[in-house]
């Protein structure tokens, strides 16, 4: 917001240095970004924070100077001469949606001479960025930067009925605003009409068919208060953001609407030789009282760290508007004003106090700690899978929760939820799948000649639960791994070995093997967005913790993946439900192991998770550990058969292992195996003995 010096200096002494209101203004809050000279004045350009929309006026800044300074505040001079009718026997106000505008105030001003203002106001005006337009219209824009509140005028004889009315707009209603553009208007939206017609966008802009014109002889002038979140949805939906929706979107004062009314009857009278009517027409249906805020002297001193005198406290607070009255040991009783609707709290109070006694002028301490600390496991968890992702190689990404609805349902069947302001189609719904998100994510990567990539991204998705007619949300955290490159670069002595299914399900069992699951096992998958036979699925007994596969054909088509990729999805939630695996220290065994090959037959219908769960179970001592070698299929083999060859490695941590220990050993690990239906496959034509 554009700030005149010349300005605040009629309503509180300031001193003359730009620099210096420069630093008092950052000191209090309002960050002036610049300053440059205008004519003989100095324009401050000021970064206004969202909650703090009393500061969008020149009065408003004004105050926080005076606080400051310790000088007083010069309230603008209204004096309203009335003259002819009372005001109700020229208009009428009716307010049908009390929730939405709490307060409507309108005066009438007749005999109006519509012309070029003064120069001093046009200059003014313009000295804040604001283009004169004529002396009606430049009076409410100057009401608006002088005292911050919003104002509209009608041209009263273009007033059907003579009446306005506070409502919602009609299904299909059509308003041509003030820039020439036809709006199509909704229930959703808030409007002025008069006894037929919307004339305004209420709080956002006026409508084109009762501007104010030369030939305008009397004006209803409008000063309201709208409910802000009202105003902001009207602004986005139609694309428009003018000063008055940039105020009531953020929250104005209800009690300045008529104050500001005054101001601008005044001034219209005294430029424009109106004559203003008796009275005001002020409908207040939903008055907004504000409730008294304890303020304790311990607590300024155990936030601030230190002291602050009780009449500083007083002072400080009476200046910027607060009512501060005594009545109880060692504590205020304090009434927040009207347009200071972010002051609420106690701690809200103190910071009051922080800003006007300057944050630089606090003692640096050091908060006690507490005493005594919990763990916090979930986090620790969290932790430990970044740092083994990261280990294994994988960049951890950041993407864009909102999504196209169309695509986030090729990859769920869960529900999404619907954004009721989205950006654009393509952002229009929360993700209730990740899946898309990271394949964007790796194409982008692939576009850009990055051809090796392992990428995870620890997120959320939302999915709409409905209930009693409305959709309310669940989040749920998820991890998600993309892998697509290489397991082995090219090197001058070997040809590069392209990554697979199989080295993101080595992944994500290394990462699963740090907690500690009971019945973790893994079976095939059938996932639509994967490739058949290449999909697979992490289960702790009837609970689904991962699934990965290879992308199939159709998708990596259509998000043009110039090579493999593969994806896995961690229900996060369920994988930190379960204890982190204790550490335990074994020292290796000082006798020699002895290692044998079986050559195994296995029914199709027998996977190596069954066969390794069988010989998990068998608990053998000497059973140091087994790993498969080698698969065959087809040749001379049974149908329905294949063939595995078992690597087990036998050892002792008491002894050296004998001939018949590894016999028997052999024996009872065979005999564990045979209820699945694995037996030694016996040698044809030459082949390897079964065991060796």
């Amino acid at each position: 917001m554009k700030v005149s010096l010349n300005w605040l200096r009629e309503f509180v002494d300031v001193p003359p240095d730009p620099r210096q209101l420069k630093t008092a203004l950052t000191g209090v809050g309002l960050g002036v970004e610049s300053f440059a000279p205008f004519d003989d004045d100095t324009v401050f350009e000021v970064e206004i924070t969202t909650n703090r929309p009393d500061c969008l006026s020149h009065y408003g800044v004004a105050r926080e100077l005076a606080a400051l300074y310790r000088r007083p505040l010069r309230r603008p001079q209204i004096s309203v001469k009335e003259a002819g009718d009372p005001v109700g026997s020229a208009a009428a106000v009716e307010i049908s949606e009390p929730q939405l505008c709490a307060r409507y105030c309108a005066r009438v001003v007749r005999n109006v001479q519509v012309r070029p203002s003064p120069a001093w106001l046009a200059r003014r005006l313009e000295s804040v960025g604001i283009r004169a337009i004529n002396n009606v219209a430049d009076v409410t824009n100057y009401v608006l930067m002088e005292l911050g509140h919003p104002l509209h005028a009608f041209d009263l004889a273009r007033l059907r009925q003579r009446k306005i009315i506070v409502r919602r707009a009609r299904p299909g209603e059509r308003l041509r605003t003030l820039d020439g553009v036809d709006r199509l208007l909704g229930p959703e939206h808030l409007v002025i009409a008069d006894g037929e017609r919307a004339v305004a966008l209420a709080g956002v802009m006026g409508g084109e068919d009762s501007e104010i014109s030369s030939a305008t002889q009397a004006v209803l002038l409008e000063s309201a208060w709208f409910e802000p979140t009202s105003i902001r949805r009207t602004a986005r939906a139609h694309g428009l953001h003018t000063e008055a929706s940039h105020r009531f979107e953020r929250g104005t004062d209800v009690a300045m609407a008529p104050v500001a009314l005054d101001r601008a009857a005044q001034l219209i009278a005294e430029l424009a030789d109106g004559e203003v009517l008796a009275g005001r027409l002020d409908e207040y249906p939903r008055p907004q009282p504000r409730e008294p805020v304890v303020l304790r002297r311990s607590a300024i001193q155990r936030i601030l760290g230190t002291e602050v005198p009780g009449d500083e406290v007083a002072r400080i607070l009476t200046a910027l508007g607060f009512e501060v009255s005594g009545g109880l040991p060692d504590a205020w009783r304090v009434l927040p004003p009207t347009f200071r609707l972010d002051v609420a709290r106690e701690v809200d109070l103190i910071e009051e106090i922080a800003r006007q006694s300057g944050y630089d002028r606090l003692p640096a301490r050091l908060r006690p700690a507490p005493p005594r600390l919990e763990r916090d496991t979930r986090r620790e968890k969290e932790l430990l899978v970044s740092q083994i992702l990261v280990s294994l190689g994988y960049r951890e990404i950041i993407t864009n929760s909102m999504i196209d609805p169309g695509e986030n349902a090729r990859f769920t069947r869960q529900p999404p939820v619907i954004l009721a302001n989205p950006l654009s189609q393509e952002a229009s719904t929360l993700r209730s799948s990740a899946v898309p998100s990271l394949l964007r994510t790796l194409r982008w990567n692939l576009d850009r000649g990055q051809d090796d990539l392992r990428l995870f991204e620890i997120g959320k998705i939302y999915t709409a639960i409905p209930q009693a007619g409305s959709a309310r949300p669940e989040e749920r955290p998820v991890l998600t791994l993309g892998l697509s490159g290489y397991r082995r670069a090219a090197g001058p002595h070997d040809r590069p070995k392209p990554a697979d299914f199989f080295d993101l399900k080595g992944d994500l069992e290394t990462l699963l093997e740090a907690f500690d699951i009971p019945g973790l096992q893994f079976t095939a998958g059938d996932r639509c967005y994967h490739e058949k036979g290449w999909s697979g699925c992490f289960a702790a007994g009837e609970t689904e913790l991962a699934t990965l596969g290879q992308i199939g054909s159709a998708v990596a088509r259509d998000y043009k993946l110039r090579q493999t990729v593969c994806l896995a999805e961690v229900d996060l939630e369920r994988l930190m439900s379960f204890p982190l695996r204790p550490r335990t220290f074994r020292p290796f065994s000082k006798f020699p192991a002895v290692r044998r090959d079986f050559s195994l037959l296995l029914p199709a219908s027998v996977s190596y998770a069954r066969l390794r769960a069988a010989l998990a179970a068998l608990r053998l001592p000497e059973l140091q550990g087994f790993e498969p070698a080698d698969v065959f299929q087809g040749g001379s083999l049974p149908p329905g058969t294949y063939s595995l060859l078992l690597r087990v490695t036998f050892q002792s941590d008491l002894q050296t292992l004998t001939g018949e220990q590894v016999e028997e050993a052999s024996r009872r690990l065979l005999a564990a195996l045979e209820p699945l239906g694995v037996r030694l496959r016996t040698p044809v034509n030459g082949e390897q003995p079964a065991t060796g």
